[in-house]
C-alpha cells in the first residue's frame, strides 16, 4: 500500500520543526514534493497577491525557481530549511544557495523574470488540482483524506512511520533530531506551501 500525505504548511516553523527533522532521519522511506504557493492568488498577467504581502510572494518565487533549477529533492530540502530558518526568507536566497553549494545567479535571474512568474503560476495550477480542494491552512491530507486532528503538524515523524507499510526503520523508534532554530527573531514572513509526502515502497 502506498501511503501519501499532502500538507499545506502556513508556518515556517512547520518546515523547520517537523518536516526537515523528519526528512533527515526518514528520507529513505519518504518521497516529498513541495508546492510553494499556499494562500496566494494569481491575477491578470500572472501578478500574484499573497496573504502577507510581497515578501511572502518573493519567498514563494525563490522556492519555485530553486526547485526548478535544482531538480533534486535533497538539495531543495536543505535550501528550503535554510530559507525558512533565516531572519527574513525573501532576502536569504543567495546565502542559502551558497550553503547548499548551488549558484544563486540563475535562480535570481528566474525570480526577477517571467520565468519565475510562469513557474509560480504552474505551482498554483497544481495546487488547484487538490482533492479535497484547499479552503483553509494548514491543509493536511493523509492518503487523500483530510487530517482533521492535525497530528501531522505536531508529530510528522509518527504519521510517516504509522503510515509506512514496509519494515519500519530504526529511526521510527527514536526521537526526531531537534530543529535548528534561528538565532534572531524573524520578521513576519512565512511562505505558504503545499507538501506532498509518499512512503517509498
Amino acid at each position: 500500500m502506498r501511503a501519501s500525505f499532502l500538507l499545506l504548511a502556513f508556518l515556517a516553523s512547520f518546515v523547520v520543526d517537523q518536516l526537515y527533522p523528519t526528512w533527515t532521519i526518514l528520507k529513505d522511506i519518504m518521497e516529498v514534493e513541495m508546492f510553494p504557493f499556499g494562500n496566494a492568488h494569481d491575477g491578470e498577467g500572472w501578478s500574484f497577491t499573497c496573504q502577507h504581502g510581497n515578501g511572502e510572494c518573493r519567498a514563494n518565487m525563490i522556492h519555485a525557481c530553486a526547485k526548478d533549477h535544482f531538480k533534486d529533492i535533497n538539495i531543495e530540502m536543505e535550501f528550503v530549511n535554510c530559507l525558512l530558518s533565516s531572519d527574513y526568507p525573501p532576502n536569504a536566497g543567495a546565502t542559502c544557495a551558497a550553503q547548499v553549494g548551488q549558484d544563486w545567479a540563475p535562480i535570481d535571474a528566474c525570480v526577477n523574470s517571467v520565468e519565475g512568474e510562469n513557474l509560480l503560476h504552474e505551482v498554483a495550477v497544481e495546487q488547484e488540482k487538490l482533492k479535497p480542494a484547499l479552503y483553509y491552512v494548514p491543509w493536511i491530507l493523509v492518503n487523500d483524506v483530510l487530517d482533521g486532528d492535525g497530528e501531522s503538524q505536531d508529530n510528522l515523524k509518527k504519521v510517516v512511520c504509522d503510515n509506512y507499510t514496509g519494515t519500519k526503520p530504526e529511526a521510527c523508534n527514536s526521537p526526531a533530531p531537534p530543529a535548528q532554530r534561528p538565532t534572531t527573531n524573524k520578521k513576519s514572513i512565512s511562505p505558504r506551501m503545499a507538501i506532498r509526502l509518499a512512503n517509498r515502497s
